[in-house]
Order: structure tokens, then sequence, then C-alpha cells
């Protein structure tokens, strides 16, 4: 089973990722910003993390760079989950550290995330979510689309 660490500051998209990953399948791990989310890793090891850019304490950026530092963590799939616009610094700068997709929240439906999440989880990961992955569910009301639940 894959583990998934979802970072973000705002509970409600936090809580509403991770249920419908679990869901799916996944393991699911949570953190409110990148310095809970860097204090996690000393005890677990997520297989992809689904990062927020925007966060107080740690912004997702900080976390992205002391990641991509750390010989440990520094080829970990990130996929930033964002409200940041495209043309946004932090948007550039994730890219610069190697960020393997960003998903604007604003626009993302589920069906969208898992397709991505699947994409960049190691292969031998998926290999053991593969049967519980396929066919995809059916997901909450609003055509697998998170809008509302997501700030812009």
């Amino acid at each position: 089973m894959s583990t998934i660490l979802v970072v973000d500051d705002t509970a409600l998209a936090r809580e509403s990722v991770s249920k419908l990953l679990e869901y799916e399948g996944f393991r699911t791990l949570r953190a409110k910003n990148g310095r809970e989310a860097w204090a996690m890793l000393y005890h677990e090891k997520p297989d992809l993390v689904l990062l927020d850019l925007m966060m107080p304490e740690m912004d997702g950026v900080t976390f992205l760079t002391m990641l991509r530092r750390s010989l440990l963590w520094k080829d970990l799939p990130v996929v930033v989950l964002t409200s940041a616009d495209d043309r946004d610094q932090l948007i550039t700068r994730a890219w610069e550290l190697g960020v393997s997709d960003l998903v604007p929240k604003a626009t993302f439906g589920f069906e969208d995330l898992l397709a991505r999440v699947k994409q960049h989880l190691p292969a031998a990961e998926m290999a053991g979510n593969s049967r519980r992955l396929s066919p995809p569910r059916r997901v909450p009301s609003g055509g697998g689309r998170l809008r509302g639940l997501m700030p812009r």
C-alpha cells in the first residue's frame, strides 16, 4: 500500500483529499505545514507528497528546498496542489526545485488528481495498489470535482 503525505494548512482541503485517497486504498499522512511535514519524515516514509505552497510557519517551497537537499528525500515525488497563480514566483520556484507535477486547486477533479498521483508513484508501489485502484470508483457528488472545498 502506497503512503501519501498530504500537506495543506486548510483543514478542509487536507481532510477531503486524504479521505478520498484513503477510499481508493492509499494510506495517508497529514500535516498542516512544512515544519510538521518535515518532522513526520523522521518517523514515516511516504511514497509521494501532495504539497500546498502557501502555508504558515514553513511554506511549501521551503519544505521542498529542504527535501531536495536531503540525500534521503531528494528523489521523493512531489505533486503541488495549490491555489497560487501560474505566474506566481512560488510556482516558478517549485518547478525549479523539481516538482513532479502541479495541480491547480481551483479547477482540479479528483479523477485528475488520482491519475497524477498514480503517474508519479514508483512503479513498484503502484503494483500493490493496482487491484484497488481499478476500475474507478464513484466519487462523491460534484462530478469528481472538489470545487468549493478548496480555497481559491
